[in-house]
């Protein structure tokens, strides 16, 4: 017998520590908290060096743990269901409908290609509008300022616009 150290567990017994933990990780607690309300503390190294080799044990953790998003994903699911048939049998609905509606569409994840709203903000650098500026002065022999601020606002949305243009 050349092996060092204790012999590896058989994956029953790691069977029976998911079986023990499952409560806690169902409920979405950490894996240290549910080894330690599973009174599994002292083997709580062989649970995370079986955890990390991302096998069919630490598939397990993660679903238990996801169990909670995924009843609460359910529950809207059909939410959004009964919306949908009171609204194709032209039922009025409801302000806390509607409410539910707009969460999940700002919220879910299947609904923001279509409902997320994306803004650019381009940054303008000091030194183009300073030049802006120099330009439409040289343009105007009396500076009227509202003008040349309206100017400004033209040449800079132009610019924001069409990046590729130069003024």
């Amino acid at each position: 017998m050349t092996d060092i150290g204790r012999p590896e567990y058989p994956d029953e017994q790691y069977q029976i520590w998911l079986t023990e933990m499952a409560p806690f990780l169902k409920i979405g607690n950490s894996l240290y908290f549910a080894i330690e309300k599973a009174l599994l503390i002292k083997h709580k190294s062989a649970i995370y060096e079986k955890y990390r080799l991302k096998d069919w044990f630490s598939e397990k953790i993660d679903a238990f743990q996801r169990y909670p998003g995924e009843v609460v994903n359910s529950i809207f699911y059909r939410l959004i269901l009964s919306i949908d048939e009171k609204v194709k049998i032209g039922q009025p609905v409801t302000d806390e409908e509607w409410r539910n509606l707009r969460f999940f569409a700002e919220k879910h994840r299947s609904c923001q290609p279509f409902f997320v709203s994306r803004q650019e903000v381009a940054q303008v650098e000091p030194d183009d509008i300073s030049q802006l500026l120099d330009d439409l002065e040289r343009e105007n022999d009396k500076t009227d300022y509202s003008h040349l601020a309206e100017q400004v606002k033209r040449e800079l949305d132009n610019q924001q616009a069409n990046p590729n243009q130069s003024a």
